[in-house]
């Protein structure tokens, strides 16, 4: 990815299909998980792609290109969370009251459930779990891209672990 790299700074900017073509699917994926939309998630990808590009740089070629690029995404899905999140809480009645089973109903699966409740984790804790749980990273993997120790992104992992399984038996669905 150096040479690549490399090329792209030295002007020749079709090298950087190369870069598109090896990160879109797994971020366009991660944004998905993220944010539920496949539209939202490639604006997202799309957006991360930019801000690279124009960082490039930046990049410290002594360091992994993997965990910085995926930083900058998980960065942009951050942004668009707290985006989102303040237009629901714009378009929210003040009096909705809901409980936990009347939310789920129209869920067909407890996949669906399980996905429904992520989004309501905090950000820290929705990376944790869809890096290791979802993607298949190991924690390791997941913290060296969101940029904080191994023992940081394993306590995010379990509360967010911890939260779900709350939210779930409170829906009445045991979870493993």
């Amino acid at each position: 990815m150096d040479d690549v790299i490399r090329k792209v700074l030295e002007g020749d900017k079709e090298q950087f299909r190369v870069i598109l073509r090896e990160y879109n699917e797994e971020l366009l994926r991660i944004a998905y998980h993220f944010v539920q939309n496949w539209d939202d998630a490639k604006d997202i990808t799309q957006n991360t792609f930019i801000k690279v590009y124009r960082s490039l740089d930046r990049y410290n070629p002594g360091r992994p290109f993997k965990p910085w690029i995926y930083r900058i995404h998980l960065n942009q899905c951050k942004s668009a969370y707290r985006r989102h999140k303040r237009h629901m809480a714009a378009h929210v009645p003040l009096d909705s009251s809901t409980n936990a089973t009347q939310e789920t109903r129209e869920f067909a699966d407890e996949e669906a459930i399980i996905m429904y409740y992520v989004q309501s984790l905090s950000p820290k804790q929705k990376f944790a779990f869809l890096l290791v749980e979802i993607e298949g990273y190991s924690s390791r993997e997941a913290a060296e891209i969101v940029g904080c120790a191994d023992s940081t992104l394993r306590v995010h992992l379990a509360r967010a672990k911890q939260s779900l399984r709350k939210k779930l038996e409170a829906s009445g669905i045991r979870y493993e």
